[in-house]
This record gives C-alpha cells, structure tokens and sequence, in this order.
C-alpha cells in the first residue's frame, strides 16, 4: 500500500497492525520507519495562510465511513466565528475547526519524492487526523520545503491528550423535549447545540421525529439515488468530515462505481470513497426552515455520529429544483405513511 493509501486507511480507522490498534492516528504514523517525520509548530494559522502557495494539491478529509479527496490550488484563507474556512478554486470549501492541534510533514526516507509525494497532515489534540494535503506536482515541492523550514516545531509539540471517555446519554429524555429543540432551531448547528445539555446525539431526535419530519431508508434506496441523480445529470451537495473539518462541495457526478467493499463517487476533480458497511442507518431529513424545507440524506455509523450528508443544492435554478423534486418524489410520500 502506497504512503497516500495509508493516510486514507486512518480516516477509514483501519490500522495497519493489531498491535497498534488502540494507538491514535498520530501515534501510529510516528512508529512507522519508512517515513521521515517534521514536527511543525502547534496550531499555527500561518500554516494554513500559506496554503494558497503551494500550488495545485490533493487535499483530503474524511472520517471512519467516508473520504473526499479533493484535487485544487487553494485561492483563499479566511478567519470565520469557530476557525478557519479554505476557498479552492474548483469550487472546494472546508472548514477547519479550532481544535485542530498537531501538524507534521510526512517525507521518504530518500531525497527524491518521486515514489512517495510529501505529506502535511493535521492532526486533533488526541492525535485523530483531521485533514491531509498531499503535493503530487513537483513544482509546489519548493514551496512545501519553504514552508517547513519557517514553522518547524519540536517534538514535544506532538504529545497527544488521552481521549476523555463520552458522558452518559439521557435515555429518558422527554419525547416533547426533543421535538422542541427540533421545531426551534434556526440551523443544523443550533440543532446541535439544543441536543448537547440534553445529552443526545442527533439520532435520538431523528428517531423521535420519524414519521413527521424524518425517515429512515436503506443503503440499497441510497445507491438507486446516486444512480439516478448520476443518469440525470444534476448537481450533488456533498458535506463530510471528522470533528475537526468538514469538506463541503457541489458538483456534477460524472462516475458512480458501486464495489463490493467501497463505493466510489467521482465529481469533477474530487473523488469521494464511501464504506457501505459501515454506516449504520439513513435518514431523509427535512428539517424546518423559515422560509421552505430543504430535503437531505444523512448517514451515520454505528456510534451514531454523522459521517455523510447528501442533498440538491444549495441555490437550484428553477429546472434542477424540478429535477431533484422528481427523484425524491418517492421518498417524501412516505413521510406522511
């Protein structure tokens, strides 16, 4: 497996040695030899303000059920309210969260990268990766070597936090308590953010809305619609990630290859890798806005965390917005069943 493969197989949380499997991302990558490791400086924007520099690059992000990677040259930078939102110029955004902590540059042991194309991974505090940038052009490799010298770190920028263990979820909590927060809140994060004193994840509020506002489909239902959305020829919104950063794009689905271990979705110049068997259930969710529903798939694994979310875009025109209405014409009938 090629260095690039490895760092896809840690956002997929597929170790490469039984030994290592209760190391974290960054753990891992650091006992491996045939890699040369730079730690660079601990949370440094300037890091991140350099990007657009380094020319055209894969940049990855993704979490144990999903991965997009993303080929583009990043066109601009900018502070928002909870980190940083990345612009590129294929039409890329991702928003990287303050608790990202670590970074390093991943080398081979040799001189030339021609086999092994340099790496900058970013890592969380308790060394889960959040997001890789990977430089295949040769021309941006000047730029990469210019960056390392000016934020090298040591090592003791690399020491990970243990993990803390989840708090108990409230099992018992008020059915009416749940449909509250749902009916009051103005976005997908005040959602969130109602459910946490609750202490629900997501799913416990999909399930109590079922039948009203949400319900639940199969994989093989989601792998006809990305059939047809494929053959019809609209625009796919994709929105993944990890805790740290989250990848949003839009964009055409020019190839659909439904494997039997991994689905792969391409879109322009992303291609985004799915794990079927590890999503735990669907959800066709139309939460309440103010001014019109807006229909999604959402897509969570067996620890009930959100890995994927999948809809029409964000400002159709009039004949995509048709388009996407007939396709799940057949999933809104069941709402009211």
């Amino acid at each position: 497996m090629t260095n690039e493969g490895l760092w896809i197989a840690s956002f997929h949380g597929r170790p490469q040695a039984s030994a290592q499997q209760g190391a974290s991302d960054l753990e891992r990558l650091r006992r491996r030899k045939d890699v040369r490791l730079l730690p660079l400086q601990r949370q440094a924007r300037a890091i991140l303000e350099a990007l657009p520099g380094l020319g055209s690059a894969d940049y990855t992000t993704g979490n144990g059920s999903a991965s997009c990677t993303l080929r583009e040259q990043v066109r601009d930078v900018r502070p928002c309210p909870e980190g940083t939102a990345i612009f590129g110029d294929q039409g890329g955004l991702r928003w990287l969260d303050d608790s990202w902590r670590h970074s390093v540059a991943v080398l081979n042991r040799g001189q030339d990268f021609t086999d092994t194309p340099p790496c900058l991974l970013l890592y969380g505090e308790t060394g889960q990766l959040a997001h890789q940038i990977t430089l295949w052009d040769p021309s941006t490799w000047e730029g990469f070597i210019d960056l390392i010298c000016r934020h090298r770190g040591c090592w003791n920028c690399l020491e990970t936090r243990q993990e803390l263990p989840e708090g108990p979820g409230s099992e018992a909590c008020p059915a009416w308590l749940l449909r509250e927060a749902w009916n009051e809140a103005r976005s997908e994060r005040d959602l969130d953010l109602r459910l946490e004193p609750l202490g629900l994840k997501r799913v416990m509020a999909l399930r109590a809305m079922e039948g009203l506002h949400t319900i639940m489909i199969d994989l093989d239902c989601l792998a006809s619609l990305l059939d047809d959305i494929a053959e019809a020829g609209l625009p796919l919104h994709v929105r993944l990630g990890n805790q740290h950063c989250t990848q949003a794009l839009e964009a055409d689905i020019s190839a659909f290859d439904k494997g039997p271990r991994a689905w792969e979705i391409q879109m322009a110049q992303t291609v985004l890798t799915l794990n079927p068997g590890s999503i735990a259930s669907i959800w066709l969710v139309a939460q309440p806005a103010a001014k019109s529903e807006r229909l999604r798939f959402e897509c969570y694994d067996q620890k009930d965390d959100q890995v994927l979310t999948l809809s029409g875009p964000e400002d159709p025109c009039p004949l995509v917005q048709q388009g996407w209405q007939h396709l799940i014409g057949r999933f809104e009938a069941q709402r009211f069943h």
